[in-house]
This record gives C-alpha cells, sequence and structure tokens, in this order.
C-alpha cells in the first residue's frame, strides 16, 4: 500500500490583518507543494520535523488511536520562515495521510482545529480562496472561481519565525483593528473577484503590513512593477517573499522577462519562482 497526499503553499497572502479584535487572512496557494507518503512495508518516519511529529501524534489521538505502525515520509518544495506556508503544508499533509491511513480524510473544519492547536495556520487547506482566522483556523469566506493569477515571487533574504512574529505582534500592536482601507477593501472581493480587484486588494494589504515588518522600498517595487504591466503586489506579511501580480492571460515569458528587470532594478531582492494562483485543497492518491 502507498498512500500519497499533496497539500499546496502560499505565495503569502492576499491580505492579512485585523477586525473586532480577530485575525485573518486572505490565502494565496501557488502550485508548489508539501507531500506526505504512507507505506506498509516499513514503519520508519522520515522528514518529519517536531511540528509534523506533533501532527502526527495529534491526528493518532484525534482517531482515536495510541500509535501509527505504518511508514511516513514527508517532503516539500517550499522553503521555510519565507511565508510560503510550509509549516501548514507539511503539518496538513501529515493530517491528512495519517487520518486516511487510519480511515478516512478528515474535513476541512477537522484539519483547521488540529493544525491550530499546533501553531498559527494558514487556510491553504481550505477548497477555494478563503478567508480565515489564522489564530483558530475558523472558516469567514470562501471565494470560488478563482482567477489563475501569475505570481512571479521574489526573496528578501532572512527568515521570520511565525510563532515568534504573531506574538509579538499580540503583545506590542495589541490587537488594533485594521486600517478601514484595507477592511473595506476585503470586503469588496465579495462582491468583485476578479484579477484586477485582487491585485488591488493584495497591494493595499502590503502597504499596511509595512508598520509592521517593512519591506525595503516596497512602494518603488510597486510603481515599477506596475509600469511593467503588474496588477499589483502581494507580500508575506510574516515573511520574506513579495509576489509581483499579473493577469491569467499574460504570457509566462513576459513575466519572467519582467522578472528580470526587477531584479536588476532591486538587488535585494531574489528573484524565486514564477508560479499561478489555485485552489486550495489537497490531492490524496493510493495505489
Amino acid at each position: 500500500m502507498l498512500l500519497e497526499v499533496l497539500v499546496p503553499g502560499s505565495c503569502g497572502e492576499i491580505a492579512q490583518g485585523w477586525r473586532n479584535g480577530q485575525p485573518f487572512l486572505v490565502t494565496c496557494p501557488i502550485g508548489l507543494y508539501s507531500r506526505a507518503l504512507v507505506t506498509d512495508r516499513t514503519s520508519a518516519k522520515s522528514g518529519l520535523g517536531r511540528k509534523a511529529n506533533l501532527a502526527l501524534k495529534n491526528t493518532v489521538n484525534f482517531m482515536g488511536f495510541t500509535d501509527f505502525p505504518l511508514g511516513i515520509a514527508l517532503e516539500s518544495q517550499l522553503p521555510t520562515g519565507k511565508g510560503m506556508a510550509a509549516s501548514t503544508a507539511d503539518i496538513v499533509a501529515i493530517i491528512q495521510a495519517v487520518a486516511t491511513a487510519i480511515d478516512d480524510e478528515l474535513a476541512p473544519e477537522e484539519v483547521a482545529e488540529l493544525a491550530a492547536g499546533i501553531e498559527p495556520t494558514d487556510g491553504i487547506f481550505y477548497p477555494g480562496i478563503v478567508q480565515m482566522n489564522y489564530m483558530t483556523g475558523e472558516l469567514i469566506e470562501t471565494y470560488k472561481d478563482v482567477p489563475k493569477i501569475i505570481i512571479a515571487m521574489f526573496d528578501m533574504g532572512g527568515t521570520v519565525n511565525t510563532v515568534e512574529f504573531h506574538s509579538d505582534y499580540s503583545t506590542n500592536a495589541g490587537n488594533a483593528d485594521s486600517p478601514a482601507e484595507l477592511l473595506e477593501a476585503v470586503d469588496s472581493l465579495s462582491r468583485d473577484f476578479s484579477p484586477e480587484n485582487i491585485a488591488r486588494v493584495a497591494t493595499i494589504s502590503a502597504r499596511t503590513n509595512q508598520k509592521l515588518l517593512e519591506k525595503p522600498q516596497l512602494d518603488e517595487i510597486i510603481e515599477f512593477a506596475e509600469t511593467q504591466g503588474a496588477l499589483g503586489v502581494n507580500v508575506a506579511h510574516s515573511g520574506t517573499i513579495i509576489g509581483l501580480m499579473f493577469h491569467p492571460e499574460d504570457s509566462m515569458k513576459k513575466v519572467i522577462d519582467i522578472a528580470k528587470m526587477v531584479e536588476e532594478k532591486f538587488p535585494h531582492l531574489e528573484y524565486f519562482e514564477t508560479e499561478r494562483l489555485i485552489s486550495g485543497g489537497w490531492t490524496i492518491r493510493q495505489r
């Protein structure tokens, strides 16, 4: 028996903030994945860090068992500490692999409860694009018919500890509500989920986040990207990734050429990869 679970990562978030004393984010899943493999040919556990091991233990307990006798391995295309939901993708891949191997896959709400019990979680495991409470995993709103926006991703360098970042924010910022401009922009997504409005909202959120985690020369990057045809810019609000968002009908070659220009103009940015916005969720394969 071989069981495979794929969970996508993200290019930061479309938006993130606070409303009525509660945190929220709008997901930005892309086609890079964490993969968990379960086999009955061995009992070895490989590639699992502390959080993934905790996900394994908690899921086994959640399913009413005390141990997991099968072999399980974890691998990922996602760098850690960059704001690409690497930890969430790892955790969810393990949760679903273990649950499915024992009995059956869990519902997104059950996954959210388990994942949020380990650390602040991204919502990349919910189908579509969603707005959710990243501390509790609670779903706030779902946006369907996901436009396949092209995102050229850049890394500022360094890493950010998500748990420490959110802990510091709660302590130092007092969980104050986000500016009205951002909240109104996020509300507009339920009425207009076009590529243009998604990118507009992402840009507003990126600029708002400068007070919490500054991205050097962000305004200059946004201005230059837009002169080259980008719809807007999104960021990892608790990470180091910046994404330039382009219309789904733009050519990939055009976007990659512009990405090279951006990297030359802003030497502190390192081009990472170009991907498309996709629907969140997971894929389970058995053979």
